[in-house]
């Protein structure tokens, strides 16, 4: 319940004693794919792990299910509820896989917008997102609150449905929650979109609550526009570690004219920035410097959390080796490139 009444906010868990309807709605359950994209990919060794758990014991957090309707997406006129998993994506596939029953929250949000910032926030919690997850998920951030913002401004507060279309991790595990308590949570703000009271740029305010510049959020931007550029699996592998290639190409590619269609190999990425060079702003280099210290932080952080994951037990131990040398052997290259 902890992990609910941390990030909703004022949001209210929707009481339902029936077992019946919850029955049924878990049948109805609908996957929205650019919901489901804000879900950073799980290392394998992850993946393979939460799946013995849950045939082991069951799936004992519950989903976070959003009661909504069809109206309220934009799809249609049409106001039958509908019902749409925000968070436990994981666990809803290896359920479905194996045929496990699992329990599910209902919740309400006032748009599509204050679902996605949830997402955001949800991923952005997490303690083990490598350094590239942690930079999309801020660069989404910034992306969607800035096309609401600029929304909210057109159409005097109608702000509601389309944010920044594409995003990606690693699932978030939280408490065992019952099957649906009536909960009134405490408003943390987190949801809130524009603070007016509050002061200073979109930039700024998120460069204050992830704790790095306001340089690395605009740079996050860019990567995470760079990112939206190409195919879906691409982008998941890149994400995930398997596909390796330079942050600044990416960067690049959100700087270039949109390519007809998603960019699908790192071949193609890499003849359309080479063909396209940019020419460097003044504060390239100590910008370039700035993000590199940033990096350099954030993958200390999270080799720190490999580093702990050996001592558990039921750990695939040459999965977690390997993600620690390819997280070394980034770091080493960082630091030999930081100037004397």
């Amino acid at each position: 319940m902890k992990k609910y009444a941390n990030l909703l906010g004022a949001k209210t868990i929707i009481k339902d004693q029936s077992l019946m309807r919850h029955e049924e709605i878990r049948k109805q359950i609908r996957i929205l794919p650019e919901l489901e994209a804000l879900i950073p990919p799980m290392q394998p060794a992850e993946f393979s792990q939460l799946e013995e758990n849950i045939r082991k014991e069951g799936c004992r957090e519950a989903l976070l299910v959003w009661e909504t309707t069809e109206n309220m997406l934009g799809n249609s006129s049409d106001a039958t509820p509908i019902y749409v998993l925000i968070d436990g994506h994981n666990r809803f596939s290896i359920c479905q896989r194996h045929g496990i029953d699992f329990k599910i929250h209902l919740t309400s949000f006032a748009s599509l917008a204050d679902v996605r910032f949830y997402m955001i926030d949800n991923q952005l919690g997490r303690r083990n997102l490598t350094p590239e997850q942690a930079s999309y998920l801020r660069g989404l951030r910034y992306l969607s609150e800035k096309q609401e913002k600029g929304k909210y401004d057109r159409q005097d507060r109608k702000g509601q449905n389309v944010l920044y279309n594409d995003s990606l991790s690693v699932e978030y595990k939280g408490q065992n929650d019952p099957y649906a308590d009536s909960v009134s949570l405490t408003d943390k703000g987190q949801n809130v979109l524009y603070a007016e009271s509050e002061g200073g740029s979109t930039s700024e305010k998120l460069a204050q609550r992830f704790n790095v510049s306001e340089k690395t959020i605009k740079r996050d931007a860019e990567f995470a526009k760079g990112l939206s550029r190409l195919a879906p699996e691409l982008r998941t592998s890149i994400l995930s570690g398997r596909a390796k290639v330079n942050k600044a190409s990416i960067q690049q590619l959100s700087r270039l004219h949109q390519p007809q269609q998603p960019l699908e190999t790192l071949q193609e990425l890499s003849a359309l920035v080479s063909k396209e060079p940019q020419q460097p702003k003044p504060e390239a280099v100590p910008a370039k410097a700035e993000s590199d210290q940033s990096e350099i932080a954030m993958l200390k952080k999270y080799l720190g959390e490999l580093t702990r994951k050996l001592d558990r037990e039921a750990t695939n131990l040459t999965d977690v080796c390997d993600e620690i040398i390819r997280c070394s052997k980034q770091l080493k290259a960082l630091l030999k490139s930081r100037p004397s």
